[in-house]
């Protein structure tokens, strides 16, 4: 369960923004779109992130996933030398070469299923980490797990997994990943919980998440598919799959020379998915015919795609986070999918779903509270300002018409467009 996510100094993020998934004490919608952990603190289930383009919404989920990627692969993959990929504010020299920082606050069992709040970050150039931390609750108060300063490396008793293995971590890799590696309790477990956590955007083909998952034997994933493809009101009744070998003038030279040299060698396949819709004779049922993934709508390869991603989140409690959620779905998709996410019958891990979107039908007070909102806004120097409608500076009433008063500016974030006028000269 993420509770905070911290950023500063990445893209278009300049100053310390924190964008917060804790529920402030406002009643509204607090059965549905909240639930409660541990200490009586409330979190919520969703979030929509609005804006306009170029405001930095896609900054805010790229920092997210290389934060995650940094953490978990960091140690396997990164060599001695190799440049840590990590773009500071493009906008003031004065920042070009400070480090950029991040760190999550998040809720994750312990082996006797307790929840354990922990807190995670680190600060990096391109060319090392300067600061990397762990800390947790336990019994009421934080304890350190580590801290690091550059190579200098710092573990208590309570992280006694990483006191053996300090000299091994390299400037340019997390000392977490490197310790989950050589199968460190408590670096594992965080590592598991990160690689579970999806980050992703509606312009982006993920279909193979779900490919993926449709391959395993012994699974109940085709079932869960068609039941999300009928939610959405897409009349697929039937998903198979024709595999076939690539041939060798389709691969690169070498490699296909190594599999002509080496018969053992398993050539790689080309899968193709079919969908399969009732044909009718008049009106009456006349079978199945079966339309190629390639000629099947943008909108149902759309929702083929999120199939497992989504219902994967809300089977095991996981968190979803997809950028530009929107693109090539209805409206109203949009919004039951989101109240899958509110529903405690529908969602009772408490997964969560962070989105942004352009949508504002889905903007009501039906089906957000004001903490749910939140808003990207570019200030005149290129800085993007996070922020979430409990902060708007002017009270918002809880009955408010979110999407209309979004798109009249009130609460910001929206693009200001310019008239252009062209005068095109009499012709005689």
């Amino acid at each position: 369960m993420i509770a905070e996510f911290t950023v500063q100094n990445y893209r278009s993020f300049k100053g310390k923004h924190i964008f917060s998934l804790i529920s402030t004490k406002n009643k509204e919608l607090s059965e549905s779109n909240t639930f409660e952990m541990g200490d009586k603190l409330r979190f919520l289930k969703t979030a929509v992130i609005y804006g306009a383009n170029a405001s930095g919404k896609s900054n805010f989920f790229r920092a997210l996933s290389f934060y995650r990627n940094f953490a978990v692969f960091s140690g396997p993959r990164k060599q001695v030398g190799d440049t840590i990929e990590v773009d500071a504010f493009y906008f003031s020299k004065q920042t070009e070469y400070e480090p950029s920082s991040f760190e999550l606050v998040f809720f994750m069992k312990n082996d006797e299923g307790k929840n354990i709040r922990y807190r995670y970050g680190f600060s990096v150039t391109q060319e090392e980490v300067i600061t990397e931390y762990l800390f947790a609750i336990l019994n009421v108060r934080e304890v350190t797990l580590f801290t690091r300063e550059k190579q200098e490396l710092v573990t208590t008793d309570y992280f006694r997994e990483g006191a053996k293995i300090k000299s091994a971590v390299r400037q340019n890799c997390s000392f977490l990943s490197v310790c989950a590696q050589t199968n460190g309790e408590i670096a594992v477990s965080i590592v598991r919980y990160f690689q579970d956590m999806l980050i992703t955007s509606g312009l982006q083909n993920i279909a193979s998440v779900t490919k993926n998952r449709l391959r395993k034997p012994d699974d109940n994933a085709l079932k869960g598919v068609l039941d999300f493809l009928h939610f959405a009101d897409i009349q697929v009744n039937e998903l198979q799959v024709e595999r076939e070998p690539v041939s060798f003038s389709e691969l690169p030279p070498d490699l296909a020379e190594f599999l002509k040299k080496t018969p053992q060698a398993k050539p790689p396949e080309r899968e193709t998915y079919f969908f399969g819709h009732i044909c009718f004779d008049n009106e009456e049922n006349a079978g199945t015919v079966l339309i190629p993934e390639h000629q099947e709508s943008s909108g149902t390869r759309k929702l083929f795609t999120y199939a497992i991603p989504i219902t994967s989140a809300l089977e095991n409690g996981t968190p979803l986070f997809i950028d530009e959620f929107d693109a090539q779905l209805h409206p109203l998709i949009l919004e039951n999918i989101i109240k899958l996410f509110n529903s405690p019958e529908k969602n009772p891990k408490n997964a969560q779903l962070v989105i942004s979107c352009h949508a504002v039908n889905i903007l009501t007070n039906k089906l957000f509270r004001r903490d749910q909102i939140w808003f990207c806004e570019k200030d005149q120097y290129g800085a993007t300002d996070l922020y979430s409608l409990v902060e708007y500076d002017e009270p918002i009433r809880n009955d408010a018409a979110f999407g209309k008063n979004y798109l009249q500016g009130k609460y910001g974030a929206v693009p200001y467009i310019n008239e252009i006028a062209l005068q095109i000269g009499n012709r005689e």
